[in-house]
């Protein structure tokens, strides 16, 4: 058995995650894809020691912010712990807020190859000569249960279903069947946590805030220093990229930290709109709770379905 604490960034996922961690015996696994880089620490808000209390946290502070990291890698390295601990006699408590990598564990992924340039073009240029109904029937000859499936509606979705079609030369219903046979197999709970949108918005503001005043901008200038480059993905986080445009003249202080607030609003706003997908997931709305009730709520109902003690 596992849990997945999840939610919108800025929640308090991590701090009911330790205090749940304290109730149960367990160890927690961060799902989170920017606190896996190192020296990256005040702008992907990663908990201190002493938030921490002692339980054990994997899957932070892995890699460079220069050296590539995938949703597999992260499949592969969390499946591990969560077998590791469970082995221990503990429970993996899987906590953060990106959501393909809490998808990878519960859903299943099939690490497919991505399309060419050339293939994207190819089918670009024959939406514009032919237009979609020509693509339609490209999908249909390709796989014809594909276009049961999917929007044939709309492009986007027609030219994707071809692409992955073509550049793995396997037709969608068998890459639903791989994906779901990588499934981790154990059963889990989930929960996510929610609170009032004006009160979320308020500790996104106050978080930027933080992060400001504990040094973002010296901390993203350091990276920099040591040649690490602004177009890598670690750099493209939130925080770090609005820092940058800040440090090469294009904007203000005021400006850099106003849109990195709108910057983090939006994004809580899509975290919100993915984890609606898993029906099995339980929403706790925490607004005016502290973590601590937050774990012991969450510990009772985990009593009742599994006499944890």
């Amino acid at each position: 058995m596992f849990i997945i604490i999840a939610g919108p960034t800025g929640v308090g996922k991590s701090s009911v995650a330790v205090e749940l961690a304290l109730l149960i015996n367990g160890e927690i696994i961060s799902a989170d894809s920017m606190q896996i880089y190192k020296e990256m620490n005040i702008g992907t808000n990663k908990s201190s020691e002493q938030e921490k209390k002692g339980v054990p946290h994997h899957l932070i502070d892995i890699v460079n912010p220069d050296e590539p990291f995938t949703v597999a890698k992260f499949k592969k390295l969390a499946e591990q712990k969560l077998d590791e601990i469970k082995a221990k006699g503990k429970i993996p408590v899987i906590t953060g807020g990106t959501g393909l990598y809490v998808e990878s564990i519960i859903r299943g992924l099939f690490d497919s190859k991505e399309p060419s340039l050339e293939l994207k073009n190819e089918l670009q240029g024959l939406l514009k000569e032919k237009g979609l109904p020509y693509l339609v029937d490209m999908l249909n000859t390709l796989d014809p249960d594909a276009t049961k499936e999917i929007d044939i509606k709309n492009s986007r979705r027609v030219i994707r279903a071809i692409e992955i079609i073509k550049a793995n030369n396997i037709k969608l219903s068998e890459i639903k069947k791989k994906t779901r046979e990588t499934i981790y197999n154990d059963r889990y709970y989930f929960f996510v946590l929610t609170v009032k949108r004006k009160e979320l918005y308020n500790r996104v503001e106050k978080r930027v805030d933080n992060m400001i005043q504990s040094g973002l901008i010296n901390e993203v200038k350091g990276l920099l220093d040591k040649g690490y480059k602004k177009e890598l993905n670690s750099m493209q986080a939130i925080g770090y990229k609005e820092i940058i445009e800040f440090l090469s003249g294009n904007l203000t202080q005021e400006q850099v930290i106003e849109l990195i607030k709108k910057n983090t609003r939006n994004y809580a706003k899509r975290q919100e709109t993915w984890f609606k997908r898993y029906k099995e997931a339980m929403w706790i709305d925490i607004t005016g709770m502290k973590a601590k009730n937050v774990a012991e709520k969450i510990k009772i109902f985990l009593d009742k379905v599994e006499k944890i003690k």
